[in-house]
């Protein structure tokens, strides 16, 4: 059993974790609001493996003795983690860190918006084909977005998204290889979940938090479109998303380039 205590200073606020060994010390700008402090903490110790993706949570009462704050403060800083969909409220049971192969609906909904145009098609691709798969120095506008140090690898993989009716999507990601390091051509070409961020929560133990997103009307590459036998002048939908874990970490960073002669992307 673990307390976490705030102590004021004039410039931050401090969180000390008492343990059986040694005391841990936390400092946080004043700048941020305290239940925004506290929502962090918690988040980074459900990275660290506190509460693991499924477990619940104490309640507000024993997690606000626990921080040292009051509950109207645990509270806004637990429904700001469940707004981010980091945690899940159960009526009548308590609150659970999300596990996103319980909810991959939902998961899918709130992190991807491409959609078909007619309800008979497929709602999501329901096959890949992995198409490329090294370890490698990523382009400089990708290393940038992951906050990676100059001559640092990264797990580099595109994939064929496709349904029964064809090619929907061209999907290329780069990874972190550190925080990925479960992460393999094998598993990834095989993965069972329909939400690749539950296959990563899973198998990687790394959940995304949050995404950052462009969205650009461009044409296939000419490489790709000669690959997959499209007509000349394909138009796609060019989506680059930034993914993010705790701490505001960037982790993993995608382009993909969609289709649309039967999909649309929605904006929320």
């Amino acid at each position: 059993m673990f307390r976490l205590q705030i102590l004021s200073k004039r410039t931050e606020n401090t969180f000390m974790m008492s343990g059986s060994s040694s005391d841990e010390c936390f400092s946080f700008p004043q700048r941020r609001t305290l239940f925004e402090q506290v929502s962090e903490r918690i988040g980074a110790l459900i990275s660290n493996g506190r509460w693991r993706p499924g477990e619940m949570l104490p309640n507000e009462v024993e997690l606000a003795s626990l921080f040292g704050v009051s509950q109207g403060t645990m509270r806004r800083a637990l429904r700001m983690l469940v707004d981010t969909g980091v945690l899940v409220r159960q009526q009548g049971k308590g609150t659970f860190v999300a596990e996103f192969s319980r909810n991959e609906g939902s998961i899918y909904r709130r992190f991807i918006r491409l959609l078909p145009d007619r309800d008979e098609d497929e709602a999501s691709p329901s096959r890949s084909m992995m198409l490329y798969f090294e370890r490698e120095l990523p382009p400089e506008e990708v290393r940038v977005a992951l906050e990676l140090p100059l001559g640092v690898k990264t797990i580099h993989a595109a994939r064929a998204l496709n349904t029964s009716r064809g090619l929907v999507t061209h999907d290329e990601l780069w990874a972190n290889q550190e925080v990925f390091d479960k992460l393999t051509k094998e598993n990834l070409g095989k993965h069972e979940e329909t939400m690749l961020y539950a296959f990563y929560q899973r198998v990687c133990g790394v959940t995304i938090t949050r995404c950052e997103e462009t969205v650009k009307a461009k044409l296939m590459p000419e490489e790709l479109r000669v690959q997959f036998g499209l007509p000349e002048h394909t138009p796609v939908i060019e989506i680059r998303r930034t993914a993010y874990t705790y701490g505001e970490k960037p982790v993993e960073y995608h382009v993909q380039r969609s289709l649309t002669d039967r999909y649309h992307y929605k904006i929320s």
